[in-house]
């Protein structure tokens, strides 16, 4: 059961996935929710069910996270409403597949947008907040993809790699506070963004790929426990040692080797 003092938990890109599968988590453990996306119609539906399962407050917010107000917006709204965000999540994030020299460049704007500038405005937006109080946890969704480079993925790896070390770099800076930081470093998991992946889901193997019901039932055990960086399955920390253990150019060069499949 949560602490008392931790309950409102907001979840960005919570319509479907894995935000969907924390918005669905925290809600069976006990929390009030708010729900951010741009899906207005998908959030009240699956308020409506969350309310109906659990008795959970929850409260919507359509929101485009890539606009530069965004996080203000946001915050502004939850003043009016006299709510206070015990805990973050900052889990909206797209995914963009291609070589870098033939990608979109609106696609790598709007990419960058909401996996690196809205997630460090809507930090920037409520951290101090949480400092005041001196309580609360922020939790970032990364990637495997943090911790290695990925060819075709090369913005998208990136970004992840961000995430990662602005996470870490911030639970250091608040360390002696008693409000928390946390990077969720998901493998492949079965959402439509693997979908969006111009076939990826047909390479990688079945038994890498789980569901994101799994992935957020054991990442929330471990933010409650207090890790910094979760990084989900054995076969995930495998390849993360990995990477970690061999040169540079060897594991740049392996990770090229298999992205041309």
């Amino acid at each position: 059961m949560i602490h008392p003092e931790l309950n409102l938990t907001l979840i960005t890109g919570a319509s479907e996935g894995i935000g969907k599968c924390f918005a669905e988590e925290f809600a069976r453990q006990g929390h009030d929710l708010v729900l951010v996306a741009r899906s207005e119609d998908k959030l009240n539906q699956l308020a409506e069910v969350l309310h109906r399962e659990y008795a959970a407050k929850i409260t919507v917010l359509a929101q485009d996270l890539t606009q530069q107000d965004a996080a203000v917006s946001l915050a502004q709204q939850l003043v009016d409403k006299e709510l206070q965000v015990d805990i973050l999540i900052n889990n909206a994030g797209q995914m963009y597949v291609e070589d870098f020299c033939n990608s979109d460049p609106d696609k790598i704007e709007q990419l960058l947008a909401l996996n690196i500038n809205a997630l460090v405005r809507l930090t920037r937006q409520f951290l101090p907040q949480m400092l005041a109080r001196d309580n609360g946890k922020i939790v970032n969704v990364a990637s495997i993809a943090s911790f290695m480079p990925t060819p075709k993925f090369a913005v998208y790896g990136a970004s992840k790699a961000f995430v990662l070390s602005f996470t870490e770099a911030l639970s250091e800076e608040i360390k002696y506070s008693h409000v928390s930081t946390h990077c969720v470093c998901p493998g492949f998991t079965n959402t439509n963004m693997m979908l969006a992946g111009n076939g990826l889901e047909n390479v990688v193997p079945g038994f890498l790929k789980v569901s994101p019901e799994s992935l957020v039932k054991d990442a929330y055990q471990a933010v409650m426990k207090g890790d910094t960086i979760y990084v989900h399955k054995f076969h995930n920390k495998a390849l993360v040692q990995w990477s970690r253990l061999y040169p540079k150019w060897f594991v740049r060069g392996v990770s090229g080797f298999f992205s041309r499949f």
